[in-house]
């Protein structure tokens, strides 16, 4: 019998559902359909499970809904929303961990400028103008405090869908598998 352990990634729920993400044009990220193909394939030639995160965006706004930054979603029921996706992401990567070492939680993988998964990078509102700045998204910050609560580490992995930007995500997240 293999003593080889399964490797798993949580993702960004719009990593392998872009139906998810709002609506709107500019901003320099691309849409695919389906999935992302680029860091689906990443995470397939390296043998690596996926838990797909909930997207706290869609299941509390669904879609259409209005794009807001960080500070939009910056509310008490958002945050509570966000926090309780957190929980149950962290209590589901408890169960691989201690399931007889048998899994390994190799990643989270976040999506670089999104008000709830940016990792390294988020949009916020500057003088009414939405830029991306450095920081963490929403569901980013909570994931991290759960995680920190319960002693949980895995690198967070931010990739971009701005195709000049994401490369460096790409790379990031091969090291790390």
């Amino acid at each position: 019998m293999s003593q080889q352990r399964d490797r798993v990634a949580f993702v960004s729920h719009c990593i392998l559902n872009q139906a998810t993400r709002a609506r709107w044009a500019g901003g320099g990220a691309r849409r695919e359909a389906g999935m992302l193909r680029d860091v689906v394939e990443v995470l397939l030639s390296q043998g690596v499970g996926v838990v797909q995160l909930e997207c706290p965006e869609f299941s509390l706004y669904s879609n259409p809904r209005p794009l807001r930054s960080k500070d939009g979603y910056d509310t008490p029921v958002f945050r509570d929303h966000c926090r309780g996706i957190a929980v149950r992401a962290c209590d589901l990567m408890e169960r691989y961990v201690d399931g007889g070492g048998r899994s390994n939680v190799v990643a989270i993988v976040g999506v670089e400028n999104s008000p709830s998964c940016g990792v390294n990078s988020v949009t916020r509102t500057v003088e009414g103008e939405n830029v991306a700045m450095p920081g963490r998204g929403h569901l980013m910050d909570e994931l991290e405090a759960e995680m920190h609560i319960r002693g949980i580490e895995i690198p967070l992995i931010g990739v971009s869908l701005r195709p000049k930007e994401q490369r460096k995500g790409l790379m990031r997240l091969r090291k790390a598998l």
